[in-house]
Formats: C-alpha cells, sequence, structure tokens
C-alpha cells in the first residue's frame, strides 16, 4: 500500500513538472494524498518526511513553488529508486533453439530501445527497428521473443518487416519460439507465424497445415489451406474446401490449387470463374502457370464479350463476365490473348458501348504484350476512336521507337485537342525537374496508369521542348529544359513574373528549372517572387521549396533573412531563417577558402 501511494505522488509530481510548477500551490490532487501519508508517517520516519514535502509543497508561495516540487520530486525518486524489487515472480525456462546460434555479444542498453519498440507502442519504433537490422543488433538471440511478438502488432508495417527481413535472418533458432507462441484460434499474427513456420520447417510442417486447415480460426485456417498448395498430394482435400460457406477458405483453396497446377485444379478454378465465385478465381487464373487453362479463359472471354454485344441494352453488368476474364489475363501474354485484344479494340461496337473501365483494361493488357505486334497495334490506336487511347499509344512508341520517330508520329497532336493529353503524358513520363539536384529530396510521383517505372525514361527527342512552350505545357517544359537557350529561359522566366506564387508547384518548379539551367538572373527572379508574391498563404515549406531556397548564392543569406521576417507563420520563418544561415555560412567559407564568390552557384 505504502508503494502504491508514493507511486501514485510521483506521478501526480510529473503531471506538475508539466503543467508548471506555478500549479502546485493548492492543488488538490497532492492535498488529496496528504492525510494518507500522514498516516503512514506514523510509523515511518521517511513517510513522515514525505508529507512534510507535500504539505510544504501544497502551502509554498508562487515563487517558492519549483523549488518545494523540485524537492519532492528527489526525495520521492530516491525512496522509489531504494524499494524496486529485482526477483523474477514467474518459473524461469531455458530459451529453445539458441544452443547454436552465433551472434555478437551486446550490452542491454543498446538491445531495450529496440525491446520497447518491438513492444509496445508509440511514434519512431519502425525507424528503431530499421537501425537495429542495419546495424546488426536485431540479431541477438534475447531478443527472438519480442521479436516474435511483434508479428501481432496493430501498426502493419513492423509485422510485416519482422516476417520478411528479421525472422528469416534467425533461421531455425526462431522455430521453438514460433511454435510456442503459435496459437491455431489467433488473428493476423498467428497467420504469419504458420507462414514462417512452413518457410523454415518445408515438408516437415504440413502435418501442422492439415490440422490447422480443418480446426484453426478462419483466418489461420486460410492461411494453411493456401500453404496446403506447395503439396501434391493434397489435391483432393483442396478441392473439398472450393465448397467451403467462409469466401476467404473458397479463396485459399482456389489460390492453393493454383500453386498445385495439375488438371483438376484447373479444371476447378475454371468452373469458379463460371459462378459466383467469379472474383475469386481471377486471382487464382492470374497466379496459374497453366497455360491451357489461359487458353481456356481467352475462349470463353470471346463468347462473354458477343455475348454483352447482343445486350448491350441490359445495362453494364452484361460486361462483367468478359472483365473479370481479362483482369485474369494479367501477365499471361500469348498469341491466342493477342487475338482477342485485336479484334476487341478494331470492333467499333465494342469501343462504343463496352465500359470505359473495360476498354482500358484491353489496353493494358496490350501495352503489357511485349511482342512486336502489339506494340504496333497499341501505336496504331492513336489514330483509331477519336484518340481516346493517345496516352497508350504514347507510351508503346516512346519505348520501342526512336526519338525522332516518336516525334514525327505524335507532334501533329500538339495541334489538336488532346494536346493536353500529349502535355500530361510527358509530365508523367518524364523524370521530375528536381532529378539530379539531390539525392534527399522525397518526390511524389504520380504513379502511371500505365505501370512504367519513372527512373531510367527513354530519350525524348529535343524538338518536343518548342512544342510544349508553344501550347503552354508548363511542367513539361521544366521537365524537357535540359540545356539553357534563350527561347526557354525567356519562357520560364515570363511564366514567374506573371505569377509570383511562392505556393504554387509549377511556378517553383520553373525556378527550380532556371537554377538547373545555369540562368544567372534565376536568384533575383526567386527574389522577387518571394517579395511580391503571397506571404500569408506559406503555411509549410515543403521540401522542394526548401531546395529551391537552398539553391541560392551564399551573399543572398541577408536578403532571405529580411524576407523571412515578413513570414506570417513562425515555424515557416524559422525555416526560412535556418536557410538564410547556411548561406552565411557558405559565403563564409568561401571567403576563409580564398574564393571569390559572385553570386551563383
Amino acid at each position: 500500500m505504502s508503494i502504491e501511494t508514493l507511486h501514485e505522488l510521483h506521478q501526480e509530481t510529473r503531471r506538475l513538472f508539466i503543467a508548471g510548477s506555478k500549479l502546485a500551490h493548492g492543488d488538490l490532487r497532492l492535498g488529496k494524498l496528504l492525510p494518507t501519508v500522514r498516516k503512514l508517517g506514523e510509523a515511518s520516519p521517511v513517510f513522515n518526511r514525505v508529507a512534510q514535502a507535500v504539505e510544504q509543497t501544497v502551502n509554498a508561495r508562487p515563487e517558492e513553488s519549483d523549488e518545494k516540487l523540485l524537492d519532492l520530486s528527489a526525495l520521492l525518486h530516491s525512496i522509489l529508486h531504494t524499494q524496486g524489487r529485482t526477483d523474477l515472480q514467474a518459473e524461469t525456462t531455458p530459451l529453445s533453439g539458441t544452443v547454436s546460434f552465433d551472434y555478437v555479444f551486446q550490452p542491454y542498453r543498446k538491445l531495450q530501445p529496440v525491446i520497447e519498440a518491438l513492444t509496445e507502442k508509440g511514434q519512431g519504433r519502425l525507424e528503431v527497428i530499421r537501425q537495429a537490422c542495419e546495424e546488426g543488433t536485431i540479431r541477438d538471440y534475447r531478443l527472438l521473443v519480442p521479436v516474435v511478438a511483434a508479428l501481432d502488432d496493430s501498426y502493419a508495417e513492423i509485422p510485416e518487416l519482422v516476417e520478411e527481413r528479421i525472422v528469416p535472418r534467425f533461421g531455425n533458432a526462431a522455430l521453438p519460439v514460433l511454435l510456442q507462441h503459435f496459437r491455431p484460434d489467433g488473428g493476423k499474427g498467428d497467420s504469419r507465424k504458420l507462414r514462417l513456420i512452413y518457410r523454415l520447417q518445408g515438408e516437415g510442417a504440413k502435418e501442422l497445415l492439415l490440422r490447422i486447415g480443418a480446426e484453426g480460426s478462419p483466418e489461420v485456417r486460410s492461411t494453411a489451406i493456401e500453404l496446403l498448395g506447395n503439396f501434391a498430394d493434397q489435391e483432393a482435400f483442396l478441392l473439398s474446401q472450393t465448397n467451403e460457406k467462409r469466401k476467404e477458405i473458397r479463396r485459399s483453396a482456389l489460390l492453393a490449387l493454383a500453386a498445385l497446377g495439375t488438371a483438376n485444379a484447373s479444371d476447378r478454378i475454371y468452373k469458379a470463374l463460371l459462378s459466383k465465385d467469379r472474383e475469386l478465381a481471377v486471382e487464382a487464373i492470374a497466379q496459374s502457370r497453366d497455360a491451357d487453362l489461359h487458353r481456356r479463359v481467352v475462349a470463353y472471354a470471346r463468347e462473354a464479350g458477343e455475348a454483352a454485344l447482343l445486350n448491350v441494352k441490359k445495362g453494364e453488368e452484361v460486361w462483367a463476365p468478359l472483365q473479370a476474364s481479362l483482369d485474369a489475363l494479367y501477365g499471361h501474354s500469348s498469341p491466342e490473348a493477342f487475338g482477342l485484344l485485336q479484334d476487341l479494340l478494331s470492333d467499333q461496337a465494342f469501343v462504343v458501348h463496352a465500359p470505359l473501365g473495360l476498354q482500358r483494361t484491353a489496353v493494358r493488357l496490350l501495352v503489357d504484350d511485349s511482342s512486336e505486334e502489339a506494340r504496333s497495334l497499341t501505336i496504331s490506336l492513336a489514330d483509331r476512336h477519336k484518340g481516346r487511347f493517345l496516352s497508350y499509344s504514347l507510351h508503346a512508341a516512346v519505348e520501342s521507337l526512336d526519338p525522332e520517330q516518336v516525334y514525327e508520329r505524335f507532334s501533329k497532336y500538339a495541334a489538336s485537342e488532346k494536346r493536353t493529353e500529349l502535355g500530361d503524358f510527358f509530365k508523367r513520363y518524364l523524370p521530375p525537374v528536381t532529378d539530379g539536384m539531390t539525392e534527399d529530396l522525397e518526390e511524389d510521383l504520380e504513379e502511371e496508369e500505365y505501370g512504367r517505372s519513372p527512373d531510367r525514361p527513354r530519350p525524348i527527342d529535343r524538338r518536343w521542348l518548342g512544342v510544349f512552350i508553344r501550347i503552354d505545357e508548363l511542367e513539361a517544359v521544366c521537365r524537357l529544359a535540359w540545356e539553357a537557350d534563350a527561347l526557354t529561359v525567356e519562357y520560364l522566366k515570363a511564366k514567374c513574373a506573371a505569377k509570383k506564387d511562392f505556393t504554387d508547384s509549377e511556378i517553383i518548379h520553373a525556378l527550380l528549372a532556371l537554377f538547373k539551367l545555369g540562368c544567372p538572373e534565376a536568384p533575383e527572379v526567386l527574389m522577387d517572387v518571394l517579395e511580391s508574391g503571397k506571404r500569408r498563404m506559406i503555411y509549410y515549406l515543403y521540401p522542394e521549396q526548401a531546395l529551391l531556397l537552398r539553391q541560392l548564392p551564399g551573399v543572398y543569406g541577408e536578403k532571405l533573412a529580411l524576407q523571412a521576417e515578413k513570414l506570417h507563420y513562425p515555424s515557416v520563418r524559422e525555416q526560412v531563417l535556418e536557410i538564410a544561415d547556411e548561406l552565411r555560412l557558405k559565403t563564409e567559407a568561401a571567403s576563409i577558402g580564398g574564393s571569390n564568390e559572385k553570386g551563383f552557384l
């Protein structure tokens, strides 16, 4: 009882330290505990001293309250420090699987923050765990139990990291702990443990998987059934599970059959495509490597498309079987699939009546087909159906034709109503204007709807730059501005002068492009935007804005500091002042080094 009272007093002193020591005078919570402490003081001089300290704190004048609160806190801390327990209440058992585990001994002070990150809640835990992985700290076998416990963490990124990278590094040493903590009636965390048990045991896990596949909770049972797809002798069991009432069980059974790849398995998956389990079958077909199954799906898609065209008046639902069939064919190019896509996209009735999403699915499948025939057909779509698929045609063209051919073939669309779509494509395809300016800037690149990686775009004909200046596609100009020329520089300067808004992303990109081109007037253009443009609307300094300000020569440090004082929000003001200080240091370093800085980097 006495220790609990001291802990409660300690919590109240912490509260007052946070709220402000001035509030200790007359504090009701401390006053409420005072009679209890006095009673304890009748039997112990130590508690009598605590009671006096509490009374002095509660009755202290405001100017003395901080000193009295500190005295009380120090007294409580000293007592509690000597009253701790070091004995273990539970029975101790040896940790299995670690006899031969090779690790470098590390002091517990290095492990403690990792254990807290693995077992407790709060922010910043993921970074602590990642750092432990990089440093090798995570391989200490004393972290095995916390690591396995982290598989149940509610913050999804932590259990994903633990399952994919950390537990496999322990190898078989983790198996006893996984088995000990695995619960057949558990949830997501136990599904992860089961996958890891199979990963470590392989064939040896079959008996456990069979038992869990019949008795476990729905989530863990689904995982067990899916893993049984790796055992060739489980075809009959998996086929029986496709008739279960629970949707997640049927889904796992179909995925397991796809992994199994037998004729009976493929036949059951195909039948699911024709049934109420159509959506479940799509995923299984996409994962299957059975070419015969894919050919059957292509044939069914043809029938579904013909049936839909005959019943277009019944609404979009008539297209659902064709949509499911095409979704199932992702990643499985074949002559049969190409023939289907060619017929669909050449059929004017399909383009007129089919939902736009279904048409895009067909074109994406065509784009994913790397054959010469598919590329040629995709490029030709630009001149069909009123240019509806221009972006896809452009993508196929830049990935397969010479830059000059792409320009000659597609530049004509700059004079049509499709010019905006033309600009949008190149804005997505080309790397950001910050490319090459820094390695630390985090870019929010717009995801391509046809999945192109923006890291290494193919070369682009230089003539596109003049086209985009002419049709006023600023963002495309910024991304294409690799070499300085008078027309480009004047265009960018004019855009900055017309819209002096430091919060506008296109203006930020135009200014970055000027610096990237080495324009001598870029610093003054930037300062003009800062001085004349909107300042109250700068709520936050984004990475691109900070990068832009750091492009200023060191001699602009004072000017930037003056502009910072005019900013409305203190947090932004502090960020800009820090950059101004960096610029000043740049000037000082240059002068010490004997350089003659002229005002441009």
